[in-house]
C-alpha cells in the first residue's frame, strides 16, 4: 500500500535524517508502471544543491530522481548523496501518486462519476517500486451494481480475478487534473 511507504523517514548518504517521504512520481506508460521520482519533504534546511537560500525553510517538498535512492530499509529510505548535495528536478508533467490520484474521483470512458481512489496498491521489488492498481472500498460504502460489475469485468479483462476491490493498473487511461479515467484499452 502506498500508506505504508508515506512518511517513511529519509536520510542521507552520511545516514543523517533529512525529512519524509512525501509522495512517488510514476511514469504510467511503462507496463507496468514505475517510480521514477520521489518526493521528499524536508526538515529545516537552508540550502538545496549548491543554492544558498535567504533564510532557513521548514515546509519545503524536493523532487529528487530515482536514482538519487541507494536503499530502502525497513527504517528508513537512503539517499546517495550528502544533504544539500541532491539534483532536484521539476514535478512539471509528472504524474505523483499522492498528489493526483489518492482520494481522486474515477470515471468511466463516458465520463460517469463511479467511486474515488481510497488506497494506491503498489509493490516493492528490490529497490523498484511499481504501481499495481487503485484499490476502492465498496464494502464501506457499497457501489452500485454498475460499479461492481464494471470492477469485475476489468479485473477479468486483466487477469487480476482475485483482487478485491482493485482496479488494476491497466485499466487507468489516463489522469486529468479531476479525475482518473479508467475503462478496456483496445
Amino acid at each position: 500500500m502506498l500508506s505504508s511507504v508515506l512518511r517513511k523517514e529519509v536520510r542521507d548518504a552520511e545516514g543523517r535524517e533529512v525529512g519524509h517521504l512525501e509522495d512517488l512520481a510514476f511514469d504510467l506508460s511503462s507496463r507496468p508502471p514505475v517510480a521514477t521520482h520521489l518526493a521528499v519533504h524536508l526538515e529545516w534546511t537552508d540550502r538545496i544543491g549548491e543554492l544558498l537560500l535567504p533564510r532557513p525553510v521548514e515546509d519545503i517538498v524536493l523532487l529528487l530522481p530515482w536514482s538519487e535512492l541507494e536503499s530502502m530499509e525497513e527504517e528508513a529510505l537512503y539517499l546517495k548523496h550528502a544533504h544539500p548535495n541532491f539534483e532536484v528536478v521539476s514535478c512539471e508533467g509528472k504524474t505523483l501518486v499522492r498528489r493526483d490520484m489518492l482520494n481522486k474521483q474515477i470515471v468511466d470512458e463516458e465520463g460517469n462519476r463511479l467511486h474515488r481512489v481510497d488506497e494506491v496498491i503498489i509493490k516493492r521489488e528490490g529497490i523498484l517500486i511499481f504501481l499495481e492498481g487503485l484499490q476502492v472500498g465498496m464494502e464501506w460504502f457499497p457501489a452500485g451494481k454498475r460499479v461492481q460489475k464494471l470492477v469485475s469485468r476489468l479485473r477479468k479483462r486483466y487477469r487480476r480475478t482475485g483482487e478485491v476491490n482493485v482496479i488494476p493498473y491497466e485499466a487507468i487511461l489516463r489522469v486529468d487534473e479531476e479525475s482518473i479515467v479508467i475503462g478496456v484499452r483496445s
